[in-house]
C-alpha cells in the first residue's frame, strides 16, 4: 500500500514537473518554419518594413549596433513568444544568409534571434489576424505598412490605423501607410476589401429607405387620424344642428 501511494505521489510530481516546464521554461523552435522561404525586399529606406499579405506579415528590421532581436506577440493571457518563419539576415555588403534554429531562443514570453554581426538587416515572416495586423514596435524608427492588394482604410467603421499614419498612398492597387517615428507600443491596422465599402454603402442606403418608408407611412396614418377625427366631427356637428 505504501509503495502504491510513494509510486502516486512520485507520478504526480513529475506531472507537475513537466507542466511546469512547458509553462515557464523554453519551447522549441519549428526549424522547418524557420527554413521556410520568402522573397524579401531588402531595398527599403524604412528602419521596419511589414508586407501584409494575407494571414501573414513578412518584416524587415534595419538593425544598428545590436547583437540580438527581442521579439513578441500579445493576447488575452499576456505576452507570448512570436512565432518566426524564413528567417534570414543580410549582410551590409548584400549578403543574404539563413539564421539557424541554434540563433534562435523560444522562451516564456519571447523570442530571441541572436544575429551574426551587429549591422545588417533581419526579415521573417509572422502570422497576421483576418484583415488586420498587430505588430509590436521591437525597434524605434520609421515605419512602413503595405496592405494586401485591393484592402483599404478610411471608413473608421470598417478600418482603423493606430497610431494615425503619417503619410498614405496607393501603389500597384496597395496602400502604403508610413510613421515617420512610431512612439507607441505596437502599430495596428485593421482594413477591409474595397468592394465591401459598396456592399456597407447599400446596405446603409437600404436601411435609410426602409427607415425613410417607416416614417413616412407613420406620417400618413397620423395624417388619416387626423382627417377621421376630423370628418367624425363635422357629421356630430350637423347632427346637432
Amino acid at each position: 500500500m505504501r509503495r502504491q501511494l510513494l509510486a502516486l505521489v512520485l507520478l504526480g510530481l513529475l506531472t507537475v514537473s513537466a507542466g511546469c516546464t512547458g509553462l515557464f521554461g523554453s519551447g522549441q523552435v519549428d526549424e522547418e518554419r524557420l527554413a521556410q522561404e520568402f522573397e524579401y525586399d531588402w531595398d527599403t529606406d524604412r528602419k521596419v518594413t511589414i508586407n501584409v499579405t494575407g494571414e501573414q506579415y513578412h518584416a524587415v528590421y534595419d538593425l544598428e549596433n545590436r547583437s540580438r532581436l527581442v521579439v513578441n506577440t500579445r493576447d488575452f493571457t499576456g505576452d507570448q513568444p512570436l512565432s518566426v518563419a524564413a528567417l534570414k539576415y543580410r549582410y551590409p555588403n548584400g549578403t543574404v544568409t539563413r539564421i539557424p534554429a541554434s540563433q534562435v531562443e523560444k522562451k516564456q514570453e519571447k523570442t530571441v534571434i541572436s544575429l551574426p554581426v551587429r549591422e545588417g538587416k533581419v526579415a521573417f515572416s509572422a502570422p497576421a489576424g483576418d484583415k488586420q495586423v498587430r505588430v509590436p514596435t521591437f525597434v524605434d524608427g520609421s515605419y512602413e505598412v503595405l496592405l494586401p492588394e485591393n484592402m483599404r482604410v478610411g471608413v473608421p467603421i470598417l478600418s482603423q490605423v493606430r497610431p494615425g499614419a503619417d503619410e498614405q498612398r496607393i501603389e500597384n492597387g496597395r496602400v502604403h501607410l508610413l510613421w515617420e517615428d512610431v512612439e507607441a507600443e505596437s502599430v495596428n491596422v485593421s482594413y477591409y476589401l474595397a468592394r465591401d465599402l459598396w456592399i456597407f454603402g447599400g446596405v446603409l442606403a437600404l436601411f435609410l429607405l426602409v427607415g425613410i418608408g417607416g416614417v413616412a407611412y407613420y406620417l400618413l396614418q397620423i395624417r388619416q387620424l387626423e382627417r377621421q377625427r376630423e370628418e367624425t366631427g363635422l357629421d356630430m356637428g350637423d347632427g346637432s344642428g
